[in-house]
This record gives C-alpha cells, structure tokens and sequence, in this order.
C-alpha cells in the first residue's frame, strides 16, 4: 500500500549524508558513486530540498551541500513531503473519481485516521534520531 519512491528514498540518504558530516560543506559525487546512480539525479534531487530551505549549497572548488539548520531540527516529514508533495490517501477528500469503491468501501474513514497517526509520528521524528550512533 505505501510506497516511497526512488527519488524520496535518495532524498532521504543525501540528508543523513549531509547530517552525518554536520557544518561540512559536502560533494555529492562520492556518494552518488557509492549508490550507482548519476550525480546529475542526485544534484536534481538536491535542487529540490533546497528549493523548500532543508539544503543549501556552495558552488565552486570545494562545493557541495550542507543543511540549513540543525539535523534535530529538521523532520522526517518535511523531507518526505518536500519530496512526494503531501502525503494524502486518494479517498480522504471525498474524491469519489480516485476511487471506483468509494461509497462502499469501509476503510474511508479509517484511512484518514492511520494517515494522521502516520503524519504525526514522521513530524515528531528528527533526522538526527535516524543517525547510526558509531560507538
């Protein structure tokens, strides 16, 4: 039923890489190499958590990406949605073209409530608290 895409799943691991080397100013192209994909994609994927203010980035020798705040200060949520715009079921508005089973169907009024307590645990949830400590 939930799927993450390719793109929001990479999103996800620039972040952690960038929280990961807190305050450092840090290329995208080693760890473009480490997951096999193009440093193109991962710097389109880049653009947009800059766009929403999670990222920013320095050009030049020496450029990179770093965070815009503290990585306790940034939630999973924001990361996500920035990504996948907001996370919605297709039936929670009333949308009765989405779903043919509509008027029928006896999970539309609990969808909305799993997707809130779904919601509510990402925006409690910071960056940093997905971090492997390194003992």
């Amino acid at each position: 039923m939930f799927q993450i895409s390719a793109k929001t799943d990479y999103g996800l691991l620039i972040m952690l890489q960038l929280a990961n080397f807190s305050g450092q100013v840090v290329p995208l192209s080693p760890l473009a190499k480490r997951l096999g994909v193009s440093s193109p994609y991962l710097s389109q994927i880049a653009q947009s958590l800059q766009k929403v203010g999670l990222i920013k980035s320095r050009e030049g020798a020496g450029g990179g990406y770093y965070l815009s705040r503290p990585a306790g200060k940034i939630k999973v949520l924001e990361i996500l949605e920035a990504l996948s715009g907001e996370m919605k079921v297709r039936c929670a508005h009333g949308n009765v073209k989405a779903c043919p089973h509509f008027e029928e169907c006896g999970l539309k009024s609990a969808w909305p409530l799993l997707l809130g307590d779904i919601k509510t645990s990402l925006a409690r949830r910071s960056l940093a608290s997905l971090l492997v400590k390194k003992l």
